[in-house]
C-alpha cells in the first residue's frame, strides 16, 4: 500500500475529529484515561442565528475554553460575562480542578483577569510583537 501526505487550509471538521479519536484510543491503552467530552454555549437570536458563544472540552480534570466570541453589538452587556460563568459552573459540576483559556494581549486579556484568571505563562514571537497569554482559574474546593 502507498501512503501520501497532504496539506488541507481549513481541513473539514469531521477528518479533525479523526485524530481527536485516534489521540484519545491512545490515551484509554496508555492511561486509562475517558474520551474528552467538547461543550459548547450558544447565544441565538430570535431567528436561530449565532450571535456569540463559547466552546472547548473537559480534558482529564481541566476545563479548556478554546473560543469565545460575542458579535460586537452585544459586547458590554454581560454575554461574555455569562458565557465564562456557564463554563465555569460546567467545569464545577464536572469535578474539574482549573479552567483554562488562551488569548492575546490585544483581545481579552483583561477581561479574562477581571473573571479571576491569572496568567499561567505568556508566549513572545508572534507577528507585530503580540503576546499569546495562557490564563488559568483554580477551584478551591476541587477534588485531589
Amino acid at each position: 500500500m502507498k501512503y501520501t501526505i497532504q496539506f488541507e487550509k481549513n481541513p473539514h471538521a469531521d477528518d479533525i475529529q479523526i485524530l481527536n479519536d485516534g489521540i484519545m484510543k491512545e490515551h484509554k491503552i496508555k492511561k486509562d484515561m475517558k474520551p474528552l467530552d467538547f461543550f459548547a454555549y450558544f447565544i441565538r437570536d430570535d431567528q436561530g442565528q449565532i450571535m456569540g458563544g463559547c466552546a472547548g472540552d473537559n480534558m482529564y480534570g481541566g476545563l479548556f475554553v478554546g473560543q469565545l466570541w460575542v458579535k460586537e453589538e452585544l459586547r458590554g452587556k454581560g454575554y461574555g460575562t455569562k458565557l465564562m460563568s456557564l463554563a465555569e459552573d460546567l467545569a464545577r459540576k464536572s469535578q474539574c480542578r482549573f479552567i483554562t483559556v488562551n488569548t492575546f494581549e490585544w483581545e481579552a486579556l483583561n477581561f479574562y483577569k477581571k473573571l479571576g484568571f491569572y496568567v499561567e505563562f505568556a508566549r513572545h514571537g508572534f507577528d507585530k510583537d503580540s503576546v499569546f497569554y495562557f490564563l488559568r482559574k483554580d477551584f478551591l474546593n476541587s477534588r485531589q
